[in-house]
């Protein structure tokens, strides 16, 4: 497995410090199976007793045969928003550890908290002050009622936004991955999630780009957009339910199964 607790440019002793350093609403891969689409291919290749090519992690993708791929792990630190993680924490066959606000208190720079993009717009500087205002009083009382020991942290946290930051470690295979980031890069999904998982699939891509390569909005995917109410800013197929696009894209290909299957 390859560690790197570095991020732009500098390296960091400790998880905790990497976290800590990370602006809010971001993800850095922090640890991940080395050379896993090759491993992907070894695995596939035992399956039929062949050679090992690249191409078979792409026939194993697409046609579902996830197991292939299940064999490596991708490991992210977080650091979010509460109410981003509380989404992304709905994800299946993963593992979380968070920072346990029973336990720890917050204070020395650890009071982080999320301002909407729509704030920073001239002439929302009321509507700002007021959210800061809020966000800071509610950290004021927070420490009041934990410095004079008027109430333990895990109860005083209760008080706390739903927008202050939260860091945790999340570890997943990269099937686990896949799902996940199919439903999280859809144009329907939160604004704050659908970016953050924008991030985590670009650094997934350049260490596996075969397992993670294809991935992007569902309706430019293969199964297409799912959504009973679609976003209704990318034209689809009316039989297909895929971008028209992706479609066109699909019928360019001569051979696709050629395609899969090269090196």
């Amino acid at each position: 497995m390859a560690i790197d607790f570095s991020y732009k440019g500098k390296e960091y002793p400790t998880l905790v410090d990497l976290a800590k350093a990370l602006p809010i609403n971001s993800a850095k891969l922090v640890q991940w199976t080395e050379d896993a689409d090759k491993f992907s291919a070894e695995a596939g290749s035992l399956c039929y007793e062949s050679y090992p090519h690249l191409g078979i992690v792409n026939h194993c993708r697409d046609s579902g045969h996830n197991t292939v791929l299940e064999h490596n792990l991708f490991t992210f630190v977080k650091k979010v928003p509460i109410f981003v993680a509380r989404q992304d924490m709905r994800a299946r066959h993963a593992t979380f550890d968070e920072r346990s606000l029973r336990y720890v208190r917050l204070k020395d720079g650890g009071f982080e908290y999320y301002i909407p993009p729509e704030l920073k717009k001239t002439g929302r500087e009321h509507e700002l002050d007021q959210w800061i205002y809020h966000h800071e009083k509610a950290f004021e009382l927070y420490g009041h009622y934990t410095d004079e020991e008027i109430m333990e942290n895990e109860r005083a946290r209760a008080l706390l936004p739903l927008g202050i930051a939260t860091m945790y470690t999340d570890s997943r295979n990269a099937v686990g991955w896949r799902h996940h980031a199919i439903k999280r890069l859809c144009l329907r999904a939160q604004q704050e999630i659908r970016l953050l998982y924008r991030s985590i699939t670009k650094q997934l891509i350049s260490k596996a780009p075969r397992l993670f390569g294809d991935l992007n909005m569902p309706c430019y995917m293969k199964q297409g957009c799912g959504e009973s109410k679609p976003c209704g800013l990318i034209e689809l197929d009316l039989k297909t339910n895929r971008a028209l696009s992706y479609e066109k894209k699909l019928s360019r290909q001569s051979d696709s199964k050629k395609v899969y299957l090269t090196k």
